[in-house]
């Protein structure tokens, strides 16, 4: 046999080599990898649905119970099936809670825990309370969260005339009677005391005045501010009526 008869031979085997390898390659099916999905143990929790801020109650939707996968349980935690769910909602956050963190403890304060009022005053500051009428509190409807000015009332000591003073501005009030929040349910809270919020110089002011003659009355402020001075209504002099003439 020739040299390019065994060339041409070569070449053909080759080919065919190459062709048998390359129709086997598209044969061979790349293998399936089966995942089985594991079905993850869970547990509701209680989270918060809505940042609460120090004194904000755990109640209606500022919570919810949200499955929790059970390797990431915490002991912290409150479970759906371990609170009691109607005294929960008593309770109030001590500090800050953002929305979607897991409430613990730790954060809330429960009412039959104590140290409700403690909770919900600013740090450093103190609570007084003085007793308060329909009357001297704006006909029940100062609610807890509201702020007012204390004004004192006292017979002059010169006269039989009565004298006032603005003795505080701007008083945050903390509590009507063993109300902490306002109750969006009640238009207004006749109670017979007002828990205020002070610093303690204001709260030693706030004091001495109240144990003196006289009496205390708590107007409500607005919840917002004025854009234009308003006019004042109070009358500086006095009109002397003669014979039908000013």
């Amino acid at each position: 046999m020739n040299a390019p008869r065994l060339i041409a031979l070569g070449v053909a085997l080759v080919a065919g080599v190459v062709v048998f390898f390359l129709v086997m390659g598209d044969e061979v099916e790349a293998p399936v990898e089966i995942v089985q999905r594991v079905e993850e143990k869970t547990t509701k929790i209680l989270v918060a649905a809505v940042d609460l801020n120090r004194g904000d109650r755990l109640a209606g939707e500022s919570v919810k119970w949200v499955d929790w996968p059970e390797k990431a349980l915490s002991e912290a935690y409150l479970l759906e099936d371990g609170v009691d769910q109607e005294a929960l909602a008593e309770a109030i956050a001590k500090s800050l809670i953002v929305a979607g963190e897991p409430i613990v403890e730790a954060k809330i304060v429960r009412p039959d825990d104590g140290g409700m009022m403690s909770a919900i005053l600013t740090p450093g500051m103190r609570a007084v309370t003085m007793r308060v009428t329909p009357d001297s509190a704006s006909g029940g409807f100062i609610l807890p969260g509201d702020h007012v000015d204390v004004y004192h009332t006292y017979p002059s000591i010169l006269n039989n005339e009565t004298e006032f003073d603005l003795l505080l501005e701007n008083v945050k009030v903390l509590a009507i009677d063993a109300a902490y929040v306002d109750n969006p349910e009640t238009p207004h809270i006749a109670g017979a005391t007002a828990t205020l919020e002070l610093t303690p110089n204001d709260a030693a002011f706030f004091t001495t005045a109240r144990n003196s003659r006289g009496q205390m009355t708590l107007a409500l402020r607005s919840a917002f501010e004025p854009k234009t001075p308003f006019k004042e209504r109070r009358r500086t002099h006095v009109d002397v009526i003669r014979y039908g003439r000013s």
